[in-house]
């Protein structure tokens, strides 16, 4: 009769007796050589080749979880016919003659090294093929299963494989004592996979490392050699746009993708929204919608919401009537009035107050308002471009931002990329740059001053976390300190930090899972996010749909 064991803990401490020390011996000395072993696909046959010779078996099988490592994957495909447990691969099997077992899948039984994988318990019969609770199980039956011994291997509390042995001829092959020693050394064997799993992915990060350092290497120098012939306005072949955009300085792919879209809504009469971060140029993108469209003849006002008192906000907007508030000593216009006919942009509409977001929004829908403290109905005509930073629709579900008003802003989205999305437009700003600072300081005498490659180099390989805003306050500051040649030194304070945590990153890494580095990964650039899987989608570098297969995968949630 068979029986499923746990490991008993009552010899620990225990001398082991004359017949097992031997064979403990011969743990140790396995232990070793499994600790020595360099070539991972010839671990598995000397476990095997081990594992028989302390229990006493015919036969042995080696199972471990697919995927564990490249070289066992590579094993388990040559295994031969059969069907594994599900998630499961057969790597290894071997005789007592240490000769290879052809098509191990048909040979081993799937229903008992399921139930060991699922239950980590061990499983033992003296006489598989006449036990009464084995009987109805095929695969049992079909082998002809005499004695049959198969223990779990751990890692910590996880099972990751399991050591199959068994003899077709004799009964009762199979004591406590094999059990308990062949538990003892498939624990041992585990580790030993698993250092190989590890030895191969800290291989494979390093190489990832390695050719993502000479893509960047090679990147940066075609950048820096085209520095000299990039300039202001430049628009590649093939790149059609109605309208110029001088005041959106390169054309690198991610900015040309935004200028397409800007491009076809620049005509047209309806609201639009911008959304990006801070320091990115939303307002620069307000300004061209309104330079090149139908509205160009008429004013460009601009307020931002967030700066501004939520009571003093509705006055600069709606505008307010004599008596209205202390200090309102005469009728005044509020900015939607004085933009009639022109376009009027709303920056941060994300920090607007929800009493204050009803009232715009029945401006827009009937085109009138009414000041403060007034009841006469002013018909207005202003053209709407907002911008925010915030994700609205998720301020939507959470109640702070009015569903209709963003469905009434957001006729068209345009999305504005942050910077660290378009590091070959670098050089073209960094030269807008020097040059508007150098015609402003003509008086000075100065020559204007060039950049060196080792400067551009960092300045690119810096995050830019503040956009262009801070790119140009960075050139002001680089411009004020340096001479007529800017070299890395000046921007040692950006340069040394990442640097610094990229390589405690690389250490990081050593000894962990793909999976879990990857999941870790994901798991931060969404909180960076505020979970907007678009923009992390496009922080890693990845297509949206691969990116979400990739959380599913991994079962990560936004």
């Amino acid at each position: 009769m068979f029986r499923f064991l746990k490991r008993s803990n009552d010899s620990q401490g225990a001398q082991p007796d004359d017949a097992t020390r031997p064979a403990l011996l011969r743990i140790l000395e396995l232990n070793k050589e499994m600790a020595r072993a360099v070539r991972p696909e010839t671990l598995p046959d000397r476990i095997l080749d081990a594992a028989i010779e302390i229990a006493g078996a015919e036969r042995g099988f080696l199972i471990v979880r697919a995927g564990t490592s490249v070289a066992l994957a590579q094993r388990a495909e040559s295994a031969g016919d059969g069907e594994a447990p599900p998630g499961w691969e057969v790597v290894a099997a071997r005789n007592i003659d240490r000769e290879n077992v052809k098509k191990a899948l048909r040979k081993v039984s799937r229903s008992i090294t399921s139930q060991v994988l699922e239950s980590g318990v061990a499983f033992r019969s003296d006489d598989a093929v006449n036990d009464d609770a084995l009987n109805p199980r095929q695969s049992v039956t079909d082998l002809k299963l005499r004695s049959v011994l198969c223990v779990p291997m751990r890692v910590g509390d996880e099972v990751r494989g399991c050591l199959y042995v068994d003899n077709r001829f004799a009964q009762g092959q199979f004591d406590d004592a094999a059990q308990e020693l062949l538990e003892a050394f498939a624990d041992q064997a585990a580790l030993s996979l698993e250092r190989v799993r590890l030895l191969e992915e800290n291989a494979r990060v390093m190489r990832s490392l390695e050719v993502a350092n000479e893509e960047l290497k090679g990147a940066l120098a075609e950048q820096a050699k085209a520095l000299d012939s990039l300039s202001e306005g430049f628009v590649p072949s093939g790149l059609e746009l109605r309208h110029k955009y001088a005041s959106i300085l390169g054309r690198g792919r991610a900015i040309t993708a935004m200028l397409t879209v800007v491009d076809r809504i620049t005509d047209g009469d309806f609201p639009v929204l911008l959304y990006g971060e801070s320091g990115t140029g939303k307002e620069l993108v307000g300004r061209a919608l309104h330079e090149n469209g139908p509205r160009r003849d008429k004013p460009f006002v601009g307020v931002n919401c967030g700066a501004i008192a939520e009571g003093l906000l509705e006055s600069e907007l709606f505008g307010a009537v004599k008596g209205a508030y202390t200090g309102a000593v005469k009728d005044r216009p509020g900015l939607i009035e004085s933009c009639q006919g022109g376009v009027l942009f709303l920056d941060e509409i994300g920090e607007m107050s929800l009493s204050l977001q009803a009232k715009l929004l029945r401006v827009l829908q009937e085109k009138r308002l009414r000041r403060v403290g007034g009841n006469e109905e002013i018909p207005v005509d202003v053209r709407v471009i907002s911008a925010t930073h915030r994700d609205l629709a998720r301020e939507v579900a959470a109640g702070r931002f009015r569903e209709d008003l963003y469905y009434r802003l957001k006729v068209v989205q345009v999305e504005v990329p942050p910077l660290r999305e378009r590091r070959e437009d670098i050089p073209v700003l960094v030269d807008a740059f020097l040059t508007r600072l150098h015609e402003e300081n003509k008086a000075a005498g100065r020559v204007r001053p060039q950049l060196s490659r080792e400067c551009l180099e960092r300045l690119m390989s810096h995050d830019w976390p503040g956009n262009v805003r801070e790119l140009q306050n960075e050139i002001t500051r680089m411009y004020a300190l340096g001479g007529d040649v800017l070299g890395p030194e000046l921007v040692s304070h950006l340069s040394k930090a990442p640097r610094v945590a990229a390589q405690a990153g690389v250490r990081g890494l050593v000894g962990r899972r793909m999976e879990d580095v990857e999941a870790e990964l994901i798991r931060a650039t969404l909180e960076l996010t505020d979970g907007k899987r678009g923009e992390a989608a496009k922080i890693l570098g990845i297509p949206r749909r691969t990116f979400y297969n990739r959380l599913k995968a991994l079962g990560i949630e936004p």
